[in-house]
């Protein structure tokens, strides 16, 4: 298995704090005394203290939470969230899930639509797909039943999937018309959790046709409810355990984390901003908190046991190997590599926290190297524009067109001079260093597993420069383009 595959999570957790009218954001010390926002992925919770001597004030303990994105629900990175959850399913094909905890019974229309219509048109332009069909479920998920409301019949669980669609749409303009006119109504005859199944059926440049389906849970009064807490517990060990309540919403909600699978997955946990509900807020982070530890004690134990796989696998090819060699000469030198990976079979924590470290640089290195990359672009791209501008000028001006009114264009233009010099010498400086870094990791005792992961990055570069390029060529074109005209 591709080791990115490994090390990325594709079940993420977030949380996202809204405040509609963005009090809480405008001034937050008011948060201080329960939450503390660290960073977009960390914060620290308040515990509460009992009660201590009177007149003393009593001290403040706080209890650190990471999740893979927090913040307010406007801001970009959680919104990225849900890009990229939209991106990865349309750019691989993949189904996904998306799992949301509101504190109110809604629906949170603008989400979907933003999420269903904007996304999507985005991303038929960006990849030169072409939407053939949008087919829609709504089920009511009760505990022990559950009801198609735009069937209006008693779907059973092995049929929910193999069942006519309720609705069917051509474009998303009709999806869109359909979420803000219809859904609301529908949501009123609903008493359990919502899972609405969004199947897109759409042509690629190739042409080939593909299937894929976005499940959206709204999951409702989730801050007391054990059967989330069971469930998610239940996780890691990838089945149903006796302790866990069955029920249908279980059922739904197994299908999306299957570790040994990319498919993606994203839990958005709502926190309200009210003051009122500081015992609600605590509950719900409580649940958030189990939900991402599970996850990613799951995601790590999948990663073990391929990493046995492939180091038994490699075994088994060296012995194979070496019977070869053997076969073809008298004598041979002993190979000291394969000695010590016969001795340790099995990976050893020690051998674990060396690749986590491994992973750690590169994934470092490689986030420097794609700015830098990015930056030298923009500088290049920056560059050739005003080369283009100047040149376009000049002929204006030789014509009797204009006049020469560029005041400080020629300062302008050697600091942007400078600037590119220097981002491509950094740029060149990070590909030195990048590539001194994939030299020493083939040195190192995980040369193999590292190989793999070094590729992969390398290919993720080579896809950011063809996109970065792709999108600088666009801008230059528009800029000439508005400059001509104007």
């Amino acid at each position: 298995m591709n080791s990115n595959v490994l090390t990325k999570r594709y079940h993420r957790v977030m949380v996202a704090l809204t405040d509609p009218k963005r009090r809480t954001y405008s001034d937050d010390s008011s948060l201080d005394d329960e939450i503390k926002l660290m960073d977009n992925k960390a914060m620290l919770l308040r515990i509460s203290n009992a009660v201590g001597k009177p007149g003393m004030k009593p001290p403040r303990y706080y209890r650190h939470m990471e999740f893979d994105a927090i913040g307010y629900d406007f801001e970009s990175h959680i919104r990225s969230e849900l890009t990229e959850l939209m991106a990865q399913m349309f750019r691989y094909h993949r189904h996904g899930s998306l799992l949301r905890f509101p504190s109110q019974r809604n629906l949170n229309t603008s989400l979907l639509t933003r999420l269903l219509v904007t996304e999507v048109d985005k991303l038929m332009l960006l990849l030169r797909l072409r939407l053939k069909a949008i087919n829609v479920d709504y089920y009511d998920v009760r505990k022990f039943d559950m009801i198609n409301l735009l069937l209006d019949s008693k779907a059973a669980p092995q049929q929910r999937r193999d069942r006519l669609n309720g609705k069917s749409f051509s474009s998303t303009k009709d999806l869109h018309q359909w979420l803000v006119n219809n859904l609301t109504g529908l949501r009123g005859r609903g008493i359990g959790d919502d899972y609405l199944d969004f199947e897109f059926v759409y042509r690629d440049s190739q042409p080939k046709q593909h299937r894929i389906r976005l499940s959206v849970f709204h999951i409702f009064n989730s801050e007391d409810r054990t059967d989330l807490v069971e469930f998610f517990k239940s996780v890691p060990q990838c089945r149903q355990s006796g302790g866990v309540s069955n029920t249908l919403l279980n059922d739904c909600l197994r299908e999306s984390f299957d570790f040994k699978t990319t498919t993606p997955a994203l839990l958005m946990f709502e926190l309200p901003m009210v003051p009122e509900l500081s015992d609600y807020r605590r509950k719900v982070l409580k649940l958030a908190d189990v939900a991402y530890s599970s996850l990613e004690k799951g995601r790590q134990s999948t990663a073990k046991t391929d990493l046995n796989y492939s180091s038994q696998m490699s075994i088994g090819l060296s012995k194979e190997n070496r019977y070869s060699t053997s076969r073809c000469s008298v004598k041979s030198v002993p190979n000291i590599s394969m000695a010590h990976c016969r001795r340790s079979s099995k990976f050893s924590d020690e051998d674990y926290n060396g690749l986590a470290a491994w992973y750690k640089r590169i994934d470092a290195k490689f986030t420097q190297l794609k700015l830098g990359m990015e930056q030298h672009f923009v500088n290049l791209f920056k560059r050739k524009s005003m080369d283009l501008h100047r040149e376009l000028r000049c002929i204006n001006q030789d014509l009797g067109l204009t006049r020469d009114e560029s005041g400080g264009d020629a300062s302008r233009s050697r600091s942007s001079l400078g600037d590119g010099a220097a981002s491509e010498e950094i740029y060149h400086d990070l590909q030195r260093e990048f590539k001194r870094l994939e030299l020493e990791a083939e040195k190192s005792a995980y040369a193999s597993t590292l190989k793999v992961y070094i590729s992969t990055k390398k290919y993720e570069l080579s896809e950011a420069e063809k996109t970065l390029k792709q999108r600088e060529i666009a801008n230059l074109r528009v800029h000439l383009v508005q400059y001509i005209s104007s």
